[in-house]
C-alpha cells in the first residue's frame, strides 16, 4: 500500500461511538469558555489582562481552546469525568462569589429574572463560533492517532462527533438567517433565483478549488463521504438554491411542513426504494461509479436531506431570534428549547429503531432529528450558562454600587454585552468562513507536510496545538482591527 492507501484506510471505516458519548463531550468543550467568563467577573483586574491583545489571546487560547483540544483528544475516554470537573469549576467560582458578604447582602434586593438582558446574546455567537472550533481541530486531528477513532466519520451507519460537521454548520447558519429574522424577499422567483446563484458562486468556486487542488496533488480523500468529486462547499450552494426556490414559492408558515414531506418522502425512498442501495452499491451492483451522477450519488442524494435540515434550522431560529428583554423572557426560551432537543432525541431513538440508524452519508430522518436535539440541546445549554454569568455581572455591580436593585437600562443605554465576553470566540464567529478555510488550507499543508498517521502523540500534540493558536492569532488581529473577510 502507498501511504495515500494507508491513510485513506486509517480515516475510513468507522463505526463512530454513542449519541450520549458525542453530546457529553460537546458539552465539556463549551465549559471552559464560561469558567472563564465567570473568573474575569470574580477575579479583580483580570479584565483589564484580556484587553491587552497579546496577552489578551495567550489567555483566552490556554483557557478555551487548550481544554477542548486534551478533551476531544488525550482525555477523550473520559467525557464524563471532564463534564464533572468543568462543571465543579465553574460552581465553586460562582460559589465563592455568591458567598461573599457584599454580594449576600445584595441577592434579597435583586429580583434576578428581571434583570436586563439585551436581544443580541453571547450564547448565540458562543454557539456558531464553537461549531467552527470544533470542526477546524477535527479535520486535523482525525489525521493522527492521538484522535479517537470513534470520533471520526463513520462510513454509512452511526455517530461520530466529526459527523456533527456538515450538519451543525447548516444549522448555525439557519438560525441567524434573515428567514429566522423575518425578513423574507419581495423579489419574484426568477430574480430571487438569479440572485441565489450569484451569492452561491463564490461557494461553487472554492468547490471547485478543491476538486482541482485534491486531485492534483494526489491529496487523500474519503470517497464514500460526497463522492468523487463532490464536496461540502457544493453541498452548501445546492442547499442555498433550494432554500431560496422554496422560500419563494411557499407560505413561511408552511415551511416547516414542507421539510417534513421533504424528509418523509426521501426516507421512504432510502427504506422501501431502491435509493439506498443504489447509494451504497452504485448503478453496476458493485460500488463502481460509472457516469458523474453515479460518481458523486452520496452528495447528491445526502443534499435532500440537508436541505430539510437547513428548513428545520431556521424554524429554530425563529424561535431564538424572537425579541426579549429579561431574564424571564430568556427562561421562556430555555424551557421551549428543552421541550424541542427532548422531543428529538426521543425520536431519534424511535427512528433508529424501527426506521433506519442515523447515517450522515445518506442524511436522513433519524440524522436530521439527532442534528436538530444535539444543536438545540448545546444552544440550550450555551443560554443557561450565559443567563447565569450575566446575573452574577449583575449581582456584582449592585454590590459595587454600579447600579442599583432595580436598575433596568432603556434603548439608549442598553449594551449589548453585559459581560466581559471572550474576545477570541467573539474573532471566530467574526470571521466564520475564513476561519474554515483557513483551518482547511493549514490542514493541507501539514498533511503534505508530515506523514500524519506515523507521529507520536506528543508531536501530533504539539502541531495541533500549533496550528490552533496560527488560526487564533490571526483571527484575533483582523477582529481587533476589525476586519471582516466575507467577500460577497
Amino acid at each position: 500500500m502507498t501511504y495515500k492507501d494507508e491513510h485513506e484506510a486509517f480515516i475510513g471505516g468507522t463505526n463512530g461511538t454513542d449519541a450520549l458519548h458525542i453530546a457529553v463531550t460537546g458539552i465539556a468543550c463549551l465549559l471552559p469558555v464560561y469558567i472563564r467568563d465567570a473568573s474575569v467577573v470574580v477575579i479583580p483586574g483580570l479584565a483589564k489582562f484580556t484587553e491587552k491583545v497579546w496577552v489578551g489571546l495567550l489567555l483566552d487560547f490556554i483557557a478555551v481552546i487548550v481544554p477542548l483540544q486534551l478533551t476531544m483528544t488525550v482525555f477523550s475516554q473520559y467525557s464524563f469525568q471532564c463534564l464533572f470537573g468543568f462543571f465543579m469549576i465553574l460552581a465553586l467560582i460562582f460559589n465563592m462569589k455568591l458567598k461573599m458578604t457584599k454580594i449576600r447582602s445584595v441577592r434579597e434586593k435583586v429580583v434576578l429574572k428581571d434583570v436586563h438582558m439585551s436581544n443580541r446574546r453571547p450564547f448565540i455567537t458562543y454557539y456558531r463560533a464553537y461549531a467552527n472550533v470544533i470542526t477546524a481541530f477535527s479535520i486535523l486531528a482525525v489525521d493522527f492517532k492521538i484522535f479517537p477513532r470513534n470520533f471520526a466519520k463513520v462510513e454509512t451507519y452511526g455517530t461520530g462527533l466529526m459527523d456533527v460537521g456538515v450538519g451543525g454548520f447548516l444549522i448555525t447558519n439557519a438560525v441567524v438567517s434573515p428567514e429566522a429574522r423575518g425578513i423574507t424577499s419581495t423579489d419574484r422567483v426568477v430574480p430571487s433565483l438569479l440572485k441565489s446563484l450569484k451569492s452561491s458562486v463564490p461557494l461553487l468556486a472554492l468547490g471547485l478549488v478543491r476538486v482541482l487542488a485534491v486531485k492534483s496533488t494526489n491529496y487523500q480523500e474519503h470517497v464514500t463521504e460526497y463522492g468523487v468529486h463532490w464536496n461540502f462547499f457544493f453541498t452548501l450552494a445546492a442547499v442555498k438554491i433550494g432554500c431560496t426556490l422554496l422560500f419563494c414559492i411557499v407560505s413561511p408558515r408552511l415551511w416547516n411542513i414542507i421539510a417534513v414531506l421533504i424528509i418523509a418522502v426521501y426516507q421512504h425512498n432510502l427504506t422501501y426504494g431502491d435509493l439506498k442501495d443504489y447509494i451504497i452499491k452504485g448503478a453496476d451492483g458493485k460500488g463502481g461509479r460509472t457516469d458523474l451522477i453515479d460518481a458523486n450519488r452520496e452528495g447528491l442524494y445526502s443534499s435532500v436531506g440537508f436541505l430539510s435540515i437547513y428548513i428545520m434550522g431556521v424554524q429554530l431560529g425563529k424561535l431564538v431570534m424572537k425579541k426579549r428583554e429579561c431574564v424571564r423572557d430568556w427562561m421562556k426560551l430555555c424551557f421551549s428549547l428543552f421541550l424541542v432537543s427532548g422531543v428529538c432525541w426521543l425520536l431519534m431513538y424511535f427512528a433508529g429503531k424501527y426506521v433506519e440508524p442515523v447515517s450522515r452519508r445518506f442524511a436522513n430522518l433519524a440524522y436530521l432529528l439527532w442534528m436538530i436535539a444535539f444543536n438545540s440541546m448545546l444552544m440550550l445549554l450555551f443560554l443557561v450558562f450565559d443567563i447565569a454569568v450575566t446575573c452574577l455581572t449583575h449581582l456584582c455591580n449592585v454590590a459595587n454600587k454600579k447600579e442599583s436593585p432595580d436598575y433596568k437600562p432603556n434603548q439608549e443605554t442598553a449594551v449589548t454585552d453585559v459581560y466581559n465576553t471572550c474576545d477570541l470566540v467573539s474573532a471566530i464567529n467574526y470571521n466564520g468562513l475564513f476561519y474554515f478555510l483557513f483551518a482547511n488550507l493549514l490542514t493541507g499543508l501539514v498533511n503534505m507536510s508530515v506523514r500524519t498517521i506515523y507521529q507520536p502523540h506528543t508531536v501530533a500534540m504539539i502541531i495541533l496545538t500549533g496550528y490552533m493558536f496560527i488560526l487564533s492569532c490571526v483571527t484575533y488581529i483582523l477582529y481587533k482591527k476589525k476586519v471582516c473577510l466575507k467577500f460577497w
